[in-house]
């Protein structure tokens, strides 16, 4: 037997000593080369084992960690353009920040008071900050132009206005300020390449680099996701790309798509006509109108339905597409239609006053329908002033019923997205917000490599 073997040897030693401890080396004389085989496997199997045992154990009494590194790689569809318009969250911050559920926190203002019933917004800036910077950059980019802004020291912003106005709160979410989780360290017409920001007031993100590639159309970046180029992307009903091994997180934008009636226009005037055409019957005449819109396929494609179904009506659409810049520039100030094919967004405050007061008719103003309530006036003024969210909303609500009523527009849909990313991107946990950008609200929470901690 083996063992008899090896006792024997090891009787045969008077101490068994470190020098002694050679000896061992002479056990492989005694046995045979079955033995040897069997010796080794036990060997073996007993290594196996104990690392299995260790590993138990070091999964058991320790839990995995974020770790700071690795590479997300996104892709978008659009023109160079649009790639400001999704890294807006990952290099910049704003004075307040938007949690989850809605509320406001502090984000490079760490408290803020309120005074002279809400015509005075006071923050105090973090430590590492400087309010005479910040005001700078707010100045640089000529936001917010119409407010009176001041810093009278270095960690006090103040803005004042004329009247109250209850969602400055919100505006202030806006990331304005070239200090966000995210720095751009490359960019190309096609891609941006952003590192994290390890002087971020909140803590280094854990992703050490986020690349964002720009496709042009909806096949290129369908088969990107299909060869595994890139880890995430933004999915709408336009664009419905599959990847596997994937999470999906879907959110609403306060963005809507919109037919506008330009209210100046005589045959829009009567009420019933607008109402047939939003109820799909006929408006009792024969209707012929111009249709203006961007020369997007989506809003294109929008236009040539709304014309087919209108002409079953006895209504003839003339449609004009335009570039954006010629639609900003000539076609909206100087409301040169009858009827508008335009998106409205109505951002991280839902106050409609910009889209829908009397005071916004006219070549500066964004009241596209040129619809004037003076009850509605009163509804939108009134919810500026208050302070109280409850009463905001009993305001909208009423000013919601007058909309519904005089039909100044018909909508025609609401944009809600759904963000599509690699399992491998872990702790998102939620995706929500008001913008494309938005997604990277908490992107510093996110992680792709990992450790095991106790």
């Amino acid at each position: 037997m083996i063992k008899n073997k090896i006792k024997y040897f090891f009787n045969n030693l008077k101490v068994l000593t470190k020098k002694s401890l050679k000896c061992l080396k002479f056990i492989p004389r005694f046995l045979k080369t079955t033995e040897k085989v069997v010796l080794g496997v036990l060997f073996v199997a007993i290594a196996i084992a104990a690392f299995f045992i260790w590993q138990n154990h070091w999964i058991k009494t320790t839990h995995e960690a974020p770790a700071f590194g690795g590479t997300l790689v996104e892709g978008i569809v659009g023109e160079a353009k649009d790639l400001d318009k999704h890294t807006a969250r990952l290099t910049g911050a704003g004075l307040t920040r938007l949690e989850e559920n809605g509320d406001v926190k502090g984000d490079l203002a760490e408290g803020w008071e309120i005074k002279d019933d809400g015509k005075t917004y006071q923050f105090k800036i973090r430590s590492g900050y400087s309010a005479n910077d910040l005001l700078s950059q707010i100045q640089n980019k000529n936001t917010w132009s119409s407010i009176d802004m001041s810093a009278p020291d270095d960690q006090t912003l103040v803005f004042k206005f004329k009247s109250p106005f209850s969602p400055f709160l919100y505006v202030s979410t806006e990331p304005l300020f070239n200090y966000g989780p995210y720095q751009i360290t490359k960019e190309q017409k096609d891609q941006v390449t952003l590192t994290a920001n390890k002087n971020y007031w909140q803590g280094s993100p854990y992703i050490q680099n986020i690349q964002i590639n720009l496709y042009e159309n909806k096949d290129l970046l369908t088969k990107a996701a299909k060869r595994g180029e890139i880890m995430g992307y933004l999915e709408n009903s336009t664009n419905n790309v599959q990847m596997s091994n994937s999470q999906t997180f879907g959110y609403n934008l306060p963005r809507e798509l919109n037919l506008f009636f330009n209210l100046s226009k005589a045959d829009l005037q009567d009420i019933n006509i607008r109402r047939a055409l939003r109820d799909g019957k006929t408006p009792g005449k024969t209707l012929n109108l111009v249709l203006a819109t961007s020369d997007s396929d989506k809003n294109e494609a929008e236009a040539q339905r709304l014309k087919d179904t209108w002409a079953t009506l006895g209504v003839n659409l003339e449609i004009k597409t335009y570039d954006n810049v010629a639609l900003q520039k000539d076609i909206i100030p100087n409301r040169t239609y009858d009827l508008l094919l335009y998106g409205q967004d109505y951002g991280p405050d839902p106050d409609p006053y910009p889209f829908w007061h009397s005071s916004q008719i006219g070549t500066a103003g964004a009241n596209l329908a040129n619809f004037s309530n003076k009850p509605a006036d009163k509804l939108l003024e009134d919810a500026r002033q208050t302070f109280d969210f409850t009463v905001r909303d009993q305001k909208y609500k009423a000013f919601r019923d007058i909309l519904a009523d005089q039909v100044p527009y018909i909508n025609l849909e609401k944009t809600s997205v759904n963000y599509i990313v690699s399992n491998k991107v872990k702790d998102i946990n939620k995706v929500f917000g008001f913008s494309e950008a938005d997604r990277f609200l908490n992107v510093n929470q996110w992680y792709i490599k990992s450790k095991r901690v106790k």
